[in-house]
């Protein structure tokens, strides 16, 4: 047999002691054939090594039963059979592949699976563990740089709308802003580590995007209630990559960008890899100035059997225009499109963005790995948009009866923050008598400084039905001169943390503590001379967190999770002290499906996350109480990968209700309850037809409220929309046609107010044509 002997022409010296040991111990096994890569994930979770294969390598291949009291090298040997693959020993594992792939594992010499197909098997984020999703005991979706290209994203917070739970809100004064499972408070990560710049990336240097559901205190610690969001970017690798992009679309969108990347060295330890890109269109659907996008991102890596270091930089520039947006009447009627520019063309966002890190994984021993991450991230944003007060009524008019003009208020702010985070943790593998263990301890630490000042001017009302005439907008910056205040704000986080994945035959159980101090300061300059200081406040919270997965067959996990998180408060409470967090606990179970050889995973959960500690200002004290708030429950869906030869799909599904436990009237913007969407892409398989495929997307919402005022009606109505794509592959060429919106159909983002109702883009156009260099 093939495998048997791939595993015993290893050499003894080329054996790593890890390995060697958990060769020489048995374990009992009862595996059904299954697909080879199920098998596989099988063997490690029994034995508590790792295991990791090349996708490619192993799809469409199948393992016999393993079955019997055997040594790890056995039962390998055993499930690969006569399949034509080999297992090699590592520092830390076994690595699986064919034979021309078998030294990848010591140095990157192929893209990542999330280049190259719909569906990722592993994220490093969820459990510090590498674990393999079906392991995790909780909901993760990873959206693919697969998916990025087949759908021609341009921006971050247009990808998250390929996964469930998520809602979405925009308001006037910022970029679109996202929640979990209906919070708004979001964990944001680069590689892993806290960055607020996450959702800002660049999206042709994403390697993918790993959205966490349910709070991830254990991971960031404070200002997580719904879940995370962990931009990964595509890493040095030693295989050459040499491409071009050109896109071209509607409102003149033009990008270009460039990917190069390979070995420095001869041996191919050191790799390189260089991202740019550089995007501009004329103007937007509102007529403003269009969008700019410019990215630069740098990267070396050293890998070998013990070390992984990769040290980066990256700079980004952007200038996101002023959204076309119409207002709701008192009544709910949605007013028409204006036709109106609401503001100048030059009005809307700037922002500037420079970062740079590391990450390293060094194996010490074989049973201890050490794990350090660090960014250093620098923010700049200017704000520059007339904020609308909604449509004016004429005194005693009937609500649905408005004057016709808006009030917009003249106000213009900056926002430098800098920060440095990072997330430092020993992975330590050991075994209690049949239990393996995956142990994660360590520590982490956030400190961001913002220092914000903000500009005022004199309101202006415009006439807006019918639309005034001349110029009624004048130069913002100049309008908005008078400083109202600036902002100087210092805040600290120290964590420590334990994270245990415990294995034993068909169960895992994955328990963590966190024990987080944040500290905060502020001082508050009001001109001309008033001065607010806020000495620095502390606030300690310990966060327990546990999970509970049985796999009930190779291809089916069920789980189980409670985890919590919070948002520390400063605010004096009427009982003295400071209020204690705003907090969430998260109670969920679902089953995780790894189908068709493996090549499609579908996860399923259903929740229920309550909200605690919502301030309530007591006026005559001049304090505040809390109460329980927020309860929301939900069922969600993610399917993504390979259905049938050919044809690749992503979906999801999402039914929420929200409510708030102590009044009863309260309404929550922005939530439909019910979502989905569905991308899928077929390459015709016809030889004649050969590098033909064909994209169909199609997404839908019910409606949502638009308004927190329980006397208004306005709701944002249910929509649908279609897109589509065809695409050619030929060499190294390829090129993609899409259309997005193709019913032309007039349709709306969800809002939380009546004053500012985005419209989203009608038909629109995109061409991208790819080509690589070998």
């Amino acid at each position: 047999m093939l495998g048997v002997l791939a595993l015993c022409a290893v050499p003894a010296s080329a054996q790593t002691p890890a390995a060697a040991a958990a060769t020489a111990k048995t374990h009992r096994f009862d595996l059904p054939a299954a697909s080879l890569a199920e098998t596989l994930r099988a063997i490690s979770r029994v034995s508590g090594v790792t295991i990791t294969f090349d996708s490619e390598s192993v799809a469409g291949k199948r393992a016999p039963a393993v079955s019997g009291t055997l040594m790890l090298s056995d039962a390998l040997a055993m499930a690969i059979g006569d399949n034509d693959v080999e297992a090699r020993a590592t520092a830390t594992g076994y690595w699986v592949a064919v034979a021309n792939k078998l030294d990848t594992v010591f140095v990157v010499a192929r893209r990542d699976q999330a280049e190259t197909s719909f569906k990722a098997d592993r994220s490093d984020t969820a459990t510090r563990s590498g674990s393999d999703l079906m392991e995790i005991p909780g909901g993760v979706t990873i959206i693919t740089s697969k998916v990025l290209e087949t759908q021609q994203m341009t921006s971050i917070q247009n990808a998250l709308a390929n996964v469930s739970g998520m809602s979405f809100k925009q308001s006037p004064q910022g970029s679109p802003t996202f929640g979990i499972r209906g919070f708004g408070e979001t964990a944001l990560m680069v590689n892993g580590v806290a960055d607020n710049s996450a959702a800002m990336s660049n999206v042709f240097g994403v390697e993918r995007i790993e959205v966490l559901k349910g709070p991830q205190a254990i991971l960031t610690g404070a200002g997580s209630l719904g879940g995370g969001v962990n931009v990964v970017i595509k890493k040095p690798q030693a295989a050459p990559i040499r491409s071009m992009m050109l896109q071209y679309g509607s409102h003149g969108d033009l990008t270009v960008a460039g990917d190069v990347a390979g070995a420095v060295t001869e041996d191919r330890r050191l790799s390189m890899r260089v991202i740019a890109a550089h995007s501009q269109a004329r103007d937007n659907a509102a007529g403003f100035d269009g969008r700019k996008d410019d990215s630069f991102l740098p990267q070396l890596r050293w890998k070998d059997q013990t070390t992984d270091l990769i040290v980066g930089a990256s700079y980004g520039k952007q200038h996101g225009p002023v959204p076309l947006y119409t207002f709701g009447r008192r009544d709910g009627v949605i007013m028409p499109v204006p036709e109106l520019m609401l503001g100048r063309p030059e009005d809307g966002f700037e922002t500037r963005q420079r970062r740079a890190f590391y990450q390293l994984e060094q194996v010490l021993s074989p049973s201890v790995t050490l794990i350090s991450r660090l960014n250093r991230s620098l923010q700049d944003t200017e704000v520059h948009v007339r904020s609308p007060a909604g449509l004016g009524y004429a005194t005693g008019a009937a609500n649905d009866a408005p004057n016709g003009s808006v009030l917009f208020f003249a106000g213009r702010s900056e926002q430098n923050q800098n920060s440095t985070s990072g997330d430092h943790y020993l992975r330590i593998l050991g075994s209690t008598g049949q239990v393996t263990h995956k142990l994660s301890l360590g520590f982490d630490h956030t400190e961001t400084r913002l220092h914000q000042p903000q500009w005022s001017g004199p309101n202006t009302t415009v006439k807006v039905y019918p639309p005034a005439t001349g110029a009624p907008f004048g130069d913002l910056r100049a309008d908005a001169s008078t400083l109202s205040n600036i902002l100087d704000q210092k805040a600290t986080q120290y964590d420590t943390f334990l994270q245990d994945l415990m294995n034993w035959g068909d169960w895992s159980l994955l328990a963590n503590l966190r024990s987080t101090r944040y500290a905060n300061e502020s001082t508050v300059l009001i001109p001309p001379a008033t001065v607010s200081v806020s000495p620095q406040k502390v606030v300690r919270r310990t966060t327990p967190g546990v999970g509970l997965v049985y796999s009930l067959t190779p291809e089916v996990s069920l789980y189980t999770n409670y985890a919590e998180g919070f948002v520390p408060s400063t605010l004096p409470s009427c009982d003295g002290g400071f209020v204690p967090p705003k907090s969430t606990r998260n109670r969920e179970v679902g089953a995780k499906f790894d189908l068709f050889d493996s090549k499609l995973s579908v996860t399923t959960a259903a929740y229920e996350l309550a909200q605690s500690n919502t301030t309530v200002y007591y006026r005559p004290g001049n304090c505040y109480n809390v109460r329980d708030a927020q309860l929301a429950r939900g069922v969600e869906v993610d399917a993504q990968g390979q259905v049938t030869r050919g044809l690749n799909a992503l979906f999801n599904y999402t039914f929420t209700t929200a409510k708030d436990v102590g009044n009863p009237a309260a309404n929550y913007t922005g939530l439909p309850k019910h979502k989905m969407s569905l991308w899928a892409t077929y390459d015709l398989q016809d030889a004649a037809w050969r590098g033909l495929g064909f994209g169909v997307g199609v997404s839908a919402s019910s409606n949502s409220k638009g308004t927190t005022d329980a006397r208004y009606m306005l709701y944002v109505p249910g929509q649908a929309q279609i897109d589509a794509s065809v695409f050619y592959n030929n060499g190294p060429w390829s090129t993609t046609f899409g259309v997005k919106n193709i019913g032309n159909r007039l349709l709306y983002a969800t809002t939380a107010g009546s004053s500012f109702i985005p419209v989203m883009e009608r038909r629109n156009y995109m061409l991208t044509i790819k080509r690589d260099f070998k």
